[in-house]
């Protein structure tokens, strides 16, 4: 293997790169490495407003579908990846936006499946760009798909990450040649403050050989007890100002969160080890949201892209992904959650875009219906966003009308959450029971083989330069 080659996948689990001159970003502030420990720190001071966009689930491919450079392909019909996400342009617009790259990224249709009988997805780096172009930076690799491919697509995906870390700083997470690289966290600096990030999920269809091991790529197991707390562990042992771990867990169409998340989410990563935000996904549909202390919890985002899961068949509760905007202020050297916007999706089966105004609204009244059952009496508290005019909502804390700026702006005249109608209740009431989907998964395993360098592809250059 090439020694450029090797360093890539090394870095695997996150960890950024030097980028070669200064690129335009979507992100209002521009994101780039974590400097070397003992580096000096940027020049000036550090910001003291952070905004953190969040999305659920992305595929650009439906199931067994090749892979095109030039979009997604549905029977004779193409449609570019720009044009997939152009409904949603513009959303990611934060410091640091965040999605779970639910595919194997992959170049090549040869790749071998691993195992049969089940939903295999893969997408072209192409569609990497594409999110990337839309200012997404933060990557969780670890959930579902992320072995549909074996061993040989937990490299592509690798590969691809890091050609891509070259052309622009991102940080990804969750899956590694090893086991040492898939519980390793990433770190992005915003003008000297440092966020560290971390992913974890359930093996791709509970198969055992896509844990990843001493000598085999995979990714960590979150159903393991330990390797969930050996990912938490290095994400809280890295020195950052805030932390952020993502989690792929639960059951698909569940809109409440189990015994499982309370304990390991709430209890063990947010209240014992102090984990700053956590960001839910994999049951396809969005869960209620949660403020405990200073940290902020997403039981699930739903789908950002998911192609051909056709959401309307599941009801008002199920039928819509979520778009989050966090805006972070630090107050007396500590980030607060000042104010959070939520944009519930539709259409995420196909190119996802806003609701109306009068639908948003009612999804904004169902995710507040979702909240309520997390309050615990005392420190915990489900966060209720108040409807606004376009059909999206927003919280905001004590006192965030008076800290100026755009949250201040944002929050000026803002009113806590109005209950919705009698008849909206209901529907809301009914619509959100228990009613979990669920799949089988079948198990098989293939031999990994590594890539070489390519000499050209959706980055322009053959490989990133490192420093």
């Amino acid at each position: 293997m090439r020694g450029w080659m090797k360093c890539c996948l090394f870095v695997a689990a996150g960890a950024t790169l030097a980028v070669a001159g200064a690129r335009e970003t979507f992100a209002a502030t521009q994101a780039g490495p974590c400097g070397e420990p003992g580096a000096a720190a940027p020049a000036g001071a550090p910001p003291d407003r952070l905004t953190i966009v969040l999305a659920g689930d992305a595929a650009f491919n439906t199931q067994g579908a090749k892979v095109e450079a030039k979009g997604m392909q549905k029977g004779k019909d193409v449609t570019s990846f720009a044009d997939l996400l152009a409904g949603v342009a513009g959303e990611a617009n934060g410091d640091l936006a965040f999605v779970n790259l639910d595919t194997v990224v992959t170049d090549r249709n040869n790749l071998a499946p691993e195992g049969k009988g089940r939903v295999q997805v893969r997408s072209h780096p192409a569609a990497l760009k594409a999110l990337i172009d839309s200012g997404f930076n933060l990557f969780s690799l670890a959930n579902g798909h992320a072995y549909d491919y074996g061993p040989q697509g937990i490299e592509e995906t690798l590969y691809h990450l890091a050609v891509a870390n070259g052309e622009r700083p991102i940080a990804f997470a969750g899956i590694g040649s090893n086991f040492d690289e898939a519980t390793r966290a990433g770190c992005l600096e915003i003008g000297g403050a440092k966020i560290g990030f971390s992913a974890i999920g359930n093996l791709t269809g509970a198969r055992p050989q896509s844990r990843a091991t001493e000598d085999k790529a995979g990714q960590a197991n979150y159903s393991d007890q330990p390797d969930f707390a050996a990912v938490v562990d290095k994400l809280v042992a890295m020195p950052a100002d805030y932390r952020i771990l993502s989690i792929d867990y639960g059951k698909e169409g569940a809109v409440v969160p189990d015994e499982r998340q309370l304990t390991d989410w709430r209890k063990f990563a947010v209240e014992e080890k102090g984990i700053d935000l956590i960001a839910g996904h994999h049951p396809q549909v969005a869960q209620g949201v949660e403020l405990n202390g200073k940290s902020l919890i997403f039981y699930s985002l739903g789908n950002l892209l998911a192609p051909g899961a056709e959401p309307s068949r599941w009801g008002l509760c199920r039928d819509y992904g979520l778009i989050a905007k966090v805006h972070l202020a630090r107050i007396d050297g500590a980030w607060k959650v000042e104010a959070i916007e939520a944009i519930p999706l539709t259409r995420t089966q196909v190119r996802p875009e806003r609701f109306t105004a009068n639908e948003g609204t009612k999804r904004i009244h169902a995710l507040n219906h979702l909240a309520a059952a997390l309050d615990d009496g005392a420190n915990v508290k489900g966060v209720r966003f108040t409807p606004r005019p376009d059909g999206s909502g927003l919280y905001c804390a004590d006192g965030a009308a008076a800290l100026g700026g755009e949250i201040g702006t944002l929050c000026q005249g803002w009113q806590p959450a109005p209950e919705p109608d009698k008849t909206l209740a209901a529907i809301i009431d009914s619509a959100c029971a228990d009613k979990p989907l669920s799949a089988k998964p079948t198990i098989a395993r293939r031999k990994p083989q590594r890539r070489q360098a390519p000499s050209s592809g959706p980055f322009g250059a053959a490989g990133p330069s490192f420093r």
